[in-house]
């Protein structure tokens, strides 16, 4: 790999850190995580394998608790709505 290829390589990495970071940091993404655990809950009807009532419910809750930590996370998120790409764009240029 050439110097130059290097660069680049790590100017792609840390523009795809910093991406990630400020997904990570904003409602949106965990409003869509606290989906996820909610879809995850087990439900009724559902075919469960040989899990007992009890692994089940336990299941659930821990789907439903946290789905609930993931809502609280994203009510306190002071960037509430997802990161526009060319945000991203202008924050990289400028650093």
């Amino acid at each position: 790999m050439t110097a130059h290829e290097l660069g680049e390589y790590l100017m792609h990495f840390q523009a795809r850190v910093l991406q990630d970071a400020l997904s990570e940091a904003s409602g949106a993404y965990w409003s869509r995580r606290a989906e996820a655990f909610e879809a995850a809950k087990p439900a009724p009807g559902e075919f469960h394998g040989k899990a007992t009532r009890a692994e089940l419910s336990a299941r659930w809750c821990l789907m439903d608790k946290t789905a609930r930590a993931c809502r609280a996370r994203a009510s306190v998120s002071l960037i509430p709505s997802e990161v526009e790409p060319d945000v991203l764009t202008a924050v990289w240029e400028v650093s």
